[in-house]
């Protein structure tokens, strides 16, 4: 037997022996009375359930149209599309990456930003020109672009490296 069936029981008669205020009973047996309709409450929430859903899916199927617009709207080689695809993922995963570096040298870190978002624009520029002139010369440009994106981004991991690489080795001497 536990503690508490203990305590109940040696106290079973102070328990007997009090009662709950008049009021709260007669507020208990009028909400038991009174039977609440929750059928509204049901149609509501399923109201609110297929609003919410329609939303999710009309979101879901603008933005799947957005990321294919580009290639929808003007005759795009598709193996375009999936070298694109390809090298903006690597290109933010090698970004990350970079950024992941507890760079001291602030000018050293702002010429990263720098040198990226100058091909960034650029990029950026070759798209719209792209769209305006449907060129096969610009598409190879801008795959160009991508590839030096990544380039760029492998030679900042190899000076990041390099200083990660002198720090340890000043420190362990010390």
């Amino acid at each position: 037997m536990s503690n508490l069936e203990q305590f109940i029981n040696a106290n079973r008669e102070e328990f007997d022996r009090k009662e709950p205020r008049t009021k709260l009973w007669a507020r208990i047996e009028t909400d038991l009375d009174g039977k609440t309709d929750f059928g509204w409450m049901w149609k509501a929430a399923v109201v609110v359930l297929l609003a919410v859903s329609g939303y999710l899916v009309l979101e879901r199927s603008q933005h799947k149209s957005i990321d294919t617009a580009f290639a929808s709207e003007f005759y795009v080689d598709p193996e375009f599309v999936e070298t694109e695809l390809y090298y903006t993922q690597l290109i933010t995963q090698k970004r990350l990456v970079v950024e992941e570096y507890d760079l001291e040298d602030q000018e050293l870190k702002e010429g990263f930003r720098n040198d990226l978002a100058s091909l960034d624009t650029t990029y950026l520029e070759l798209k719209e020109e792209f769209i305006d002139t449907s060129n096969e010369t610009v598409l190879e440009a801008m795959i160009n672009n991508l590839q030096e994106r990544m380039e760029l981004l492998n030679q900042q991991l190899m000076i990041l490296e390099t200083i990660e690489n002198d720090y340890h080795d000043e420190t362990k001497y010390l």
